[in-house]
């Protein structure tokens, strides 16, 4: 048996790869890490966003995506200087493009988290103003640091499922901060459950 269809075994087995997804053919015959790389790779494809398969091991990926997603979002996309305005005595900024419309920003949001996360997410954080998706304009966030958390899967279902993290806070100072995750399979693909903003 070659080590390439032993890795890829394995990758598909812990569901970190779909079985059509094709990313097997490049991955190289390095072991452990190749599997890692490929749970890590191009968000949305073969990576995080397509675990079937959910452990307290691959949650941790998912995770770390999902934070990706709404840390994007939460600073307004991909662009600084984002364009303001004055609206009920607060001062908001509009989304980049790729993120303008309530449908782009709901569908960005969606690559991690359920539909009624993102919905919740997206009518509780953001405003439509003129067509056009804009935030206050504010950091937001936490500092934890959820690629070095450890999980422990509380429940288990078909379709749903509960995990307590333990996540380290960033500084490296303080008690590890305790985090229930809800879940969701969509599609054959587990989602979070609950809005980014109360998750990170």
């Amino acid at each position: 048996m070659n080590k390439k269809w032993m890795i890829g075994t394995l990758a598909l087995s812990l569901g970190l790869v779909s079985a059509g997804s094709g990313a097997l053919a490049a991955t190289p015959a390095a072991g452990d890490t190749a599997i890692k790389t490929v749970a890590a790779s191009a968000p949305g494809k073969e990576g995080p966003a397509t675990i079937n398969n959910l452990t307290a091991k691959s949650i941790i990926p998912l995770l770390v995506h999902a934070k990706k997603l709404y840390t994007y979002a939460s600073g307004s996309g991909n662009f600084l200087g984002a364009e303001k305005f004055d609206y009920n005595g607060l001062e908001y900024r509009y989304l980049s493009s790729d993120l303008g419309t309530r449908q782009q920003l709901m569908n960005y949001i969606k690559r991690g988290f359920t539909h009624n996360a993102a919905a919740f997410y997206v009518q509780t954080q953001f405003l439509e103003m003129k067509g056009r998706m804009a935030q206050v304009n504010a950091d937001v966030g936490n500092h934890l640091q959820f690629d070095k958390a450890t999980a422990v899967m509380v429940s288990k279902t078909a379709t749903t499922a509960v995990f307590e993290l333990s996540v380290p806070q960033e500084s490296g100072q303080g008690e590890n901060a305790a985090v229930v995750v809800k879940l969701k399979k969509v599609n054959g693909y587990w989602r979070i459950d609950m809005s980014p903003d109360t998750l990170f």
